[in-house]
Formats: C-alpha cells, sequence, structure tokens
C-alpha cells in the first residue's frame, strides 16, 4: 500500500443502481485516493436507501453518463 497523503468521499448524486438484497434504490459514494508516489486509486460502494444493511463496492454507472462517466473535478 502507497502512504497516503489526501483522501476524498464525495457521493455520486446522479447514481444509478439497486440493492442487490431487497430490489430498492441504492445511494453510492466514490472515494478517491492520491498517495505520495501520485497513484490515484478510485473505489465506488454503493449502500441500499433502505434499512436492510446491504452495502458493497459497484460499477460506476451513473443517469447522465453512464459507466465510464469523466468526472472533471476529482
Amino acid at each position: 500500500m502507497h502512504p497516503t497523503i489526501q483522501i476524498s468521499v464525495r457521493p455520486i448524486l446522479d447514481y444509478y443502481g439497486k440493492c442487490p438484497r431487497c430490489g430498492y434504490p441504492a445511494g453510492a459514494a466514490e472515494t478517491i485516493r492520491k498517495s505520495l508516489d501520485g497513484l490515484i486509486e478510485r473505489h465506488v460502494v454503493a449502500t441500499c436507501e433502505l434499512p436492510c444493511g446491504w452495502y458493497g463496492p459497484v460499477t460506476r454507472t451513473t443517469m447522465t453518463g453512464g459507466a465510464a462517466a469523466a468526472d472533471p473535478a476529482a
């Protein structure tokens, strides 16, 4: 693991996904880690919007840009 100098967590407001456990819509957030050597790691985690308790890693899929949506704010 590379020494991390910055961690940002941002909600993906236009995430389009469903909970695999109960089928209800899920929300997602992206964690971006920047390391001293310039490496940038991105992880997207979704969470069920109902209290079923599911969460897990997912592919970034948005209503406006699809799975490969570019994020200029990163």
